[in-house]
């Protein structure tokens, strides 16, 4: 049984969260650690941390605004990838956020790169996990990074993806909003 709980600082799984965070994400990709410890400790955010019989599994770090529940950050611990954490995790990330649209970005499968492989990969299994392809592309870094814009609802609404951005307890690097071309 997977068990979510909020991380915090000092707390029994932060040097392992800390350490997950910054082994997973790239820099430019990252916000300062402690940064997202002070949005989560202010209620502006929340820092999950997962693990079944006490054994540290992954983290999640969400944004909650209005309908929209915003998967900002994601992974799990490298030693127990591939053995169904992830999806039990996404599961578990659906069922605390019932009732909201949980949203997440993913590097876009829409302009060329050396990691189609993995892009195709990392978009099936959130596929398979319940997310929907909303069509949409989220721009970012003045253009320079586009990132496919996956969702739990039916229906997606810009309007509210666009309220929990206004409302981004940082500074963000999220810009426009644009439909993919086939």
């Amino acid at each position: 049984m997977i068990d979510c709980r909020e991380t915090k600082v000092l707390g029994r799984n932060f040097f392992k969260v800390r350490r997950l965070y910054l082994t997973a994400f790239p820099k430019i990709e990252r916000h300062p650690v402690m940064e997202l410890f002070s949005a989560s400790a202010k209620g502006r955010a929340e820092f999950l941390h997962f693990t079944e019989d006490g054994k540290f599994i992954g983290l999640a770090y969400m944004i909650v605004r209005g309908t929209v529940a915003f998967l900002l950050y994601f992974a799990v611990d490298e030693s127990k990838r591939n053995k169904g954490y992830g999806s039990a995790i996404l599961d578990s990330i659906r069922k605390r956020y019932e009732g909201k649209d949980v949203v997440l970005l993913i590097e876009s499968l829409h302009e060329k790169c050396d990691n189609m492989d993995i892009r195709i990969r990392r978009k099936g299994f959130y596929l398979r996990n319940g997310f929907r392809d909303t069509g949409l592309i989220q721009s970012s870094y003045g253009g320079e990074a586009n990132y496919d814009i996956l969702n739990t609802s039916e229906r997606f609404s810009k309007e509210a993806y666009r309220y929990m951005l206004t409302n981004y307890p940082f500074r963000s690097y999220l810009e426009d909003i644009f439909t993919a071309e086939k």
